[in-house]
């Protein structure tokens, strides 16, 4: 319907006309035939004009060239020329009597025009005196909208005012009949042509006349009698006429095919060509193909065997539409292809290892969800199969070849259990998922599994490879994630117990979600505020005056209580919720320096910073953020062991903290191996002596010195010594005979929350007592 609708309006809007005008201009060279040789058209050319010296011409001149015409043969001598303005006595009376010589043999044309600006339509005809031995006829031609001649008409007016065109009258056509027809531009113009002034002089081929019916008019561009048409450009009015009457002698005057037959027959063809729901793409350009072939081809035929001319720009465009409907709906079909195809492949890369093809973790976990939502009177269990000296395997056999192993093992596996899911869980364990309808029947299956025949050939290699089967058994109120985090578990103790096959017992190995819920709930407590930082002070060894305090995180749980700080740190890092937990805590410092220095506290603040956030630029981008405005009264802690696993990363990490402005300490320093090594390479604020060097300092001769001589060199290397874990006032007096700069530990005080924090803050800046 909006195909139609489409055609109909560009049809109605000329659009359309460049097309159908292309394809007759084709027609026309493709259908090319001679005139018929009984016309000849005596031209009013440039020449003709000269001879004259002016214009226009005396009708003495005419009235010779009639008299020459009919003396030569002329069967009819038409003239397009105005005679309706009276010329000289002479003229008039010598152009009356070469029409009255031969009465009815001469035609005379009118024409219609404008009567003034405000005026009607008025025709103009010769004079009466003239016409009354001639014969009349119409020489209008009609113009198109865009100019050009391409219809032309067989007569004018009514039965009492009917004027046959010049054409049609030539023709011989039937009298009182008005209907236009289409020029046949393919008619070559080879019809006999005269200089006017070659017929006046009586210098021409006789032949070229004898017999023949005669047209005269202007054909040179002064005159300005000049019409546009659809194939040769610019034409002469006189050479339309005669167009036209070899169309209709020759009987190709055109009938044009009605608008609305054209438009149905388009509306008709868009209906064939649309796009179906499913449709192959080849087979519907075929049929475009043919289409524009037959709206091509069949015009031609049809114009080849009858006078019929038939435009095809509706047909055209019908079918263009279709193309672009047709090709777009291609493009979104290919396109949603496209999509699911990737689709696919990113599912199928989801859930499925890369080196080995198998599934992974996803795959086997959603697995074993179905199984556990469906028939829930099934036994179902999860299988961890373990491969041993997997590091030693695949030196020996290299990558490629353990990957194949793998994939073996896997395979041994699906056969032994059955089932068609084996999944990769990490580069030494595969998972399982059975089902049965009976506990007994499940452990059967089970039992297949852990008696694995270790023996495989790689690529004639013979291996050895070693599994150990950790099982766990479905219970009421575990979910998928919790089945096979039993069954890892109950691998990782049979490895420890040397056993070939592990089922998981709670009583044996605890309660292995604690801290992967505790971890889930951290992400909560941090959203809920349940977290928060406690600062232990830490004053100068001698004058007991606050320099600083430490931020360390607490975490009391709604229901388990208190966290401990060990556990908490080392559950965060082994499971990735460090940077989350450090980023807040970096925050939270930040806030609470603002807030101790509108109390009028001016302290540094130490935040300590895991080993494994120093290579994470993206962190350290974050903290000196976080950072601004403060980094002069923040200082990171950063563990020995921290600088010792990754020595060029952590030196990179600490010169752009220095930069921002940040101060750095050195943590638990005396606890790792190379610690004198590294400590001349690190640009650090401070020295913080582990309290396992602090504890003993009264008791060993041996601790002392090397406790002196370590606060001489950090000194000797420009930074201050920071003592933890001080207890009682021996040791914080030695420490201080020592030069030690700064204490911290339970002598001094707990690690307190903010608020208290700011109490213990006023009762320290009244006057000091001493140490």
């Amino acid at each position: 319907m909006l195909i139609g609708c489409c055609v109909a309006l560009a049809q109605a809007a000329g659009l359309l006309r460049p097309i159908d005008d292309g394809l007759a201009r084709l027609r026309f060279d493709l259908l090319e035939r001679p005139a018929t040789g009984t016309m000849t058209v005596v031209e009013i050319d440039a020449a003709s004009l000269r001879a004259a010296d002016r214009w226009p011409w005396g009708r003495e001149r005419f009235a010779q060239a009639i008299r020459n015409l009919q003396d030569a043969g002329a069967e009819v001598v038409a003239l397009d020329v105005d005679f309706s303005a009276r010329s000289s006595p002479e003229g008039d009376a010598a152009l009356k009597a070469a029409i009255d010589r031969r009465p009815g043999e001469v035609v005379l044309p009118t024409f219609v025009q404008k009567a003034g600006e405000q005026g009607g339509l008025v025709e103009s005809s010769p004079l009466d005196g003239l016409a009354d031995q001639a014969l009349l006829a119409s020489v209008n031609v009609p113009v198109d909208a865009d100019g050009r001649v391409r219809r032309y008409s067989l007569g004018f007016g009514g039965q009492d005012d009917f004027r046959p065109s010049i054409a049609a009258l030539l023709a011989d056509t039937p009298y009182g009949r008005t209907e236009d027809f289409l020029i046949d531009y393919g008619i070559r113009p080879t019809f006999g042509r005269l200089s006017f002034e070659d017929v006046r002089t009586g210098r021409f081929d006789p032949a070229l006349v004898d017999g023949r019916r005669i047209l005269i008019g202007a054909t040179a561009l002064e005159l300005g009698d000049e019409f546009a048409a659809p194939k040769a450009g610019v034409m002469a009015g006189v050479h339309l006429h005669a167009l036209a009457y070899e169309s209709l002698m020759s009987g190709r005057a055109l009938r044009p095919a009605h608008p609305l037959a054209i438009l149905a027959l388009a509306c008709a063809v868009a209906f064939l060509l649309r796009p179906r729901a499913q449709f192959e793409l080849s087979p519907m350009l075929r049929q475009h193909a043919l289409v524009a072939a037959g709206a091509v081809g069949l015009p031609l035929m049809l114009q080849a065997l009858a006078p019929v001319s038939l435009d095809a720009g509706a047909v055209l465009l019908a079918q263009g539409l279709c193309l672009i409907w047709t090709v777009r709906a291609e493009l979104r079909r290919r396109a949603e292809a496209i999509v699911r195809e990737r689709e696919a492949a990113l599912l199928h890369q989801a859930m499925h290892e890369p080196e080995t093809g198998l599934p992974n973790r996803r795959a086997l976990l959603e697995e074993i969800g179905r199984r556990m939502t469906g028939d829930r009177r099934r036994s179902v269990a999860v299988l961890a199969v373990g491969l041993d000296r997997v590091s030693v395997l695949r030196g020996a056999i290299g990558y490629g070849r353990f990957h194949e192993v793998v994939r073996q093992v896997a395979s041994r596996i699906g056969e032994a259990s059955g089932e068609p899911l084996v999944a990769h869980l990490s580069s030494s364990v595969l998972g399982v998922v059975i089902s049965a309808r009976t506990a007994e029947a499940l452990r059967t299956r089970v039992r297949r599994v852990e008696r694995l025949d270790p023996s495989l050939a790689i690529e004639d290699l013979p291996v050895d490879a070693f599994v150990r089967v950790g099982a766990a058994y479905r219970r009421r109120g575990e979910t998928a994630e919790t089945l096979l985090e039993h069954a890892s578990i109950a691998l990782d103790r049979a490895r420890e117990l040397d056993r070939r096959a592990l089922a998981f017992h709670e009583a044996k190995v605890g309660d292995p979600s604690l801290n992967l819920a505790l971890m889930s709930d951290m992400r909560r407590g941090l959203a809920a505020g349940e977290l928060a930082l406690h600062y232990q002070p830490k004053v100068h060894a001698k004058s007991g005056r606050v320099t600083g305090v430490e931020a360390l995180v607490r975490w009391t749980h709604p229901s388990r209580g208190p966290i401990a700080p060990d556990l908490l740190i080392s559950t965060a890092e082994e499971t990735g919720m460090i940077r989350a937990l450090t980023e807040w805590g970096i925050a939270q410092a930040v806030a609470d320096l603002g807030a101790l220095g509108a109390g009028g506290h001016d302290l540094t603040v130490a935040v300590n910073v895991s080993a494994g956030l120093l290579a994470d630029r993206t962190f350290r981008e974050r903290l000196t953020r976080a950072a601004a405005g403060h980094a002069n009264r923040l200082c990171l802690e950063i563990t020995e062991s921290a600088i010792i696993r990754n020595p060029d990363e952590a030196m990179r990490a600490i010169a752009e903290f220095r930069a921002a402005g940040l101060k750095i300490a050195i943590d638990d320093y005396g606890t790792g191996l190379s610690s004198l090594s590294y400590l001349k390479l690190i640009e650090a604020d401070e020295l913080k002596l582990d309290k396992s060097l602090v504890a003993a300092v009264n008791d060993s001769a041996r601790d002392r010195l090397i406790l002196k001589s370590t606060v001489d060199l950090a000194h000797s290397l420009g930074m201050s010594v920071v003592a933890e874990g001080v207890e009682t006032r021996s040791v914080l007096a030695a420490l201080a005979a020592m030069g030690c700069d700064v204490v911290q530990g339970y002598l001094v005080s707990k690690a307190l929350p903010i608020g208290e924090l700011h109490a213990f803050l006023e009762s320290r800046s009244r006057p000091a007592r001493a140490a």
